[in-house]
């Protein structure tokens, strides 16, 4: 199938690329046969475009109200949340722009880190990472289209139907700008993931990785100058990658900590409105409000949930590389110069041992114990005011 036909990095990311650029996420343009990127008159009406209609999102917002509870509480972290969507959507296009050459050395720098691995005879299957970009590109746009039409169309309610249809466009570009931009970081990690797993691997057929399921004097019939070659290829392979994962933190981290924040404090109040609607006695169309916001809650926590996954699984193969180093140092034989130069290999993983991260957390799997905690730990703190609030009522 032509579509699925893929023979580089650039051709993985092609699909949640061009999702993106649809709606004015990336204002550049990439030249999938040269393998360049580009800016030109197009690239800049669109980003006035994005601009404009992110500002008018955020004019509808902010003079819009949100009561559709009679909790105070709830109506403004909704409100809250929902602006600082918006303002996501609009910083994420100038951002992109701005660090738009170093995103491209980032996927040009996995090209590099491709060839070399062919070198030694492991090919990524970029088909698979097509089609994995496809489905990254295809779940969002269903998902935000099915819930426009169940937010505005089926679920009648005053908060919705005070909406036009142009506003209901722009509010809908906002929310996909969040979960694409959302697909297009996981899709990136997951290309630097499989290079790292693809390092890793060819250690471990380059060098012994145990006494019992190698020969551990086959490193000395390998000759000394191939042996140094390799030692340094994957000392390369490595900082190519390491440089690829500071890329990434550069390129991504300032948008992951404003995406984070809006995503934990829309799901934060999605679950306390689903509670207080819950708590009332009486049936009425905020019940049906809650349920929409806790599907979209969910939409925005499942944001966190993969990116740190992804990044916990980038910083596992990094961790895992420093120790495959080490296992060929102790079950392997080497000549003195080939055993200095793994030992200098050694040092440089020591020294070099970055991590995926938002400038404030590093991505792994404790951070999502924690992430679960401080959401429930606030849930009991909005009940508590909310319980008080009512019992002073009456």
């Amino acid at each position: 199938m032509k579509w699925f036909v893929a023979d580089s990095v650039f051709d993985s990311i092609r699909p949640v690329y061009r999702a993106g650029k649809l709606i004015g996420i990336f204002t550049h343009t990439i030249d999938f046969r040269r393998q360049m990127f580009l800016t030109n008159s197009r690239d800049q009406v669109l980003l006035v475009v994005a601009i404009l209609m992110d500002v008018y999102a955020l004019t509808v917002s902010t003079r819009t109200s949100y009561s559709f509870s009679n909790s105070i509480l709830l109506n403004v972290g909704i409100f809250c949340s929902v602006n600082l969507g918006i303002i996501i959507s609009l910083s994420v296009s100038l951002c992109n722009r701005l660090v738009v050459g170093r995103m491209f050395r980032l996927f040009n720098t996995l090209d590099h880190v491709d060839q070399i691995l062919v070198s030694y005879g492991y090919r990524l299957n970029h088909q698979l990472n097509h089609l994995l970009s496809c489905i990254y590109m295809v779940a969002p746009i269903l998902i935000n289209f099915l819930m426009m039409i169940s937010t505005f169309f089926i679920a009648h309610d005053q908060a919705t139907e005070q909406f036009t249809a142009v506003e209901i466009i722009v509010f809908l570009r906002s929310s996909l700008v969040f979960t694409i931009y959302g697909s297009y970081i996981c899709v990136t990690l997951t290309s630097i993931y499989m290079r790292f797993r693809g390092l890793n691997k060819v250690i471990s057929n380059q060098f012994p990785m145990s006494t019992i399921a190698t020969d551990p004097y086959k490193s000395r019939i390998t000759p000394v100058a191939d042996g140094v070659a390799t030692v340094r290829c994957i000392g390369d392979m490595h900082e190519k990658l390491s440089e690829s994962i500071v890329d990434f933190n550069y390129c991504f981290a300032l948008q992951i900590l404003l995406m984070m924040a809006s995503a934990f404090g829309y799901t934060l109040f999605s679950i306390f409105g689903i509670i207080h609607a819950l708590s009332q006695p009486e049936q009425d169309a905020s019940h049906q409000v809650s349920m929409n916001n806790m599907v979209y809650g969910c939409i925005y926590l499942s944001f966190i949930i993969q990116v740190v996954v992804a990044g916990s699984l980038v910083t596992k193969e990094c961790k895992r590389t420093v120790i495959s180093v080490h296992k060929a140092i102790c079950y392997g034989y080497y000549d003195v110069v080939i055993l200095r130069q793994i030992k200098f290999l050694s040092q440089q993983l020591h020294s070099i041992a970055p991590r995926i991260s938002c400038l404030l957390f590093d991505f792994e799997w404790p951070f999502l114990i924690s992430v679960a905690a401080t959401l429930v730990m606030h849930v009991v703190i909005l009940v508590q005011f909310d319980l008080s609030i009512i019992a002073n009522k009456v």
